[in-house]
């Protein structure tokens, strides 16, 4: 019997929902059961998948052919956010093939906060990079990978975006939520299982992109307990950029895929270059409804925290403690003292 979406739901489901506590063995399994879903999507979809094949010695885990061109994949699912490095051999082995070739990485464990930039910089973008938020939208949302697949090349053809979300997070003074998926689905950092529903961007009161998933913890933490406070009825929509020189990309095509009447606030790390930092946003930003706030050197200043130890810490380690941190954080007391923390908290309230 031919392959439905219902079974392919449900076959992700079960990847999904593994143990935490899984063996190696276990784990490795589903690396390569998710290969095979995959092929089965894509199957679904009339994508024309190949599976796994070795041109001259090298490992290409399959391809697929939409609108008259062939697209090389990567899938992986570690535990761990992929460093650039990954990237970096993908990237060769895409521009080892016809020109004009493009490269699909799909990592369910995300990429390190750094690995997108060091992408991008100054390079020809040949890599569009899918995350588990993406595959969540194209299978348990039914949006569909195709569907996915096409907006994701339309920002980076119009943006350069290679990096573009299929998923935000919605904050009022009330809750925070994971926008755009229609029902419940595990979370690998908390290890529960979160609520969530679709929301329109375009309602949100402001728009927030900010570097990285630490960042959004940070932020959404204390948009809402600023929110809460204040008794306002404010929504604030938050979107990851996963790099700190793609942050502009990023914001001109979520700005564009909205056209809002919201503001737009960028938070961005100064990395002890405040001025830089500002004239990067103000150089690479096409439009003119946005505000920055730009701690320095990093987020974690607000909060009191040592960057390096966290960054020697695995992505759950520095959630959790970035949280804790956010949470007992003296709101005002900041406010008083950090000029880069009061525009955000301006910006927040709509001050």
């Amino acid at each position: 019997m031919a392959t439905d979406l219902k079974y392919i739901k449900e076959e992700y489901e079960k990847l999904i929902n593994l143990p935490a506590t899984a063996d190696g063995a276990a784990k490795r399994r589903r690396g390569y059961d998710f290969e095979i879903l995959l092929n089965k999507l894509f199957t679904f979809e009339q994508l024309e998948p190949r599976t796994g094949y070795r041109p001259m010695g090298e490992q290409i885990d399959g391809s697929i052919y939409l609108d008259g061109r062939i697209y090389i994949l990567e899938a992986k699912w570690h535990a761990d956010p992929l460093p650039a490095s990954t990237l970096y051999q993908f990237k060769g082995k895409v521009e080892g093939k016809l020109a004009g070739t493009i490269g699909i990485f799909i990592s369910m464990s995300g990429y390190a906060e750094d690995a997108v930039d060091a992408l991008v910089l100054g390079k020809a973008l040949n890599v569009i990079l899918f995350d588990k938020r993406d595959l969540d939208a194209a299978i348990d949302r039914s949006i569909g990978f195709t569907n996915v697949l096409k907006n994701k090349l339309r920002k980076a053809a119009e943006e350069g975006a290679i990096y573009f979300p299929s998923e935000g997070e919605l904050v009022t003074a009330d809750k925070k939520q994971l926008v755009e998926i229609d029902h419940l689905r595990f979370d690998a950092i908390t290890g529960g299982v979160l609520a969530t529903q679709s929301v329109d961007g375009a309602k949100a009161d402001l728009l927030i992109v900010c570097e990285g998933e630490t960042d959004r913890v940070v932020i959404a933490t204390l948009a809402e307990r600023i929110l809460g406070e204040a008794g306002s009825k404010r929504s604030i929509k938050i979107i990851v950029a996963m790099g700190k020189l793609t942050i502009p990309r990023v914001a001109n095509a979520f700005w564009n895929t909205f056209y809002s009447e919201s503001k737009m606030l960028i938070v961005v790390d100064a990395d002890d270059e405040p001025v830089k930092t500002k004239g990067m946003l103000e150089q690479g930003l096409e439009f003119n409804e946005w505000v920055s706030a730009i701690p320095n050197p990093s987020i974690e200043a607000w909060l009191d925290l040592d960057v390096n130890q966290l960054k020697n810490r695995g992505l759950k380690y520095r959630v959790e403690h970035s949280l804790a941190a956010a949470n007992k954080v003296d709101i005002a007391e900041l406010y008083k003292k950090d000029e880069q923390f009061a525009h955000f908290l301006d910006a927040i309230l709509g001050n």
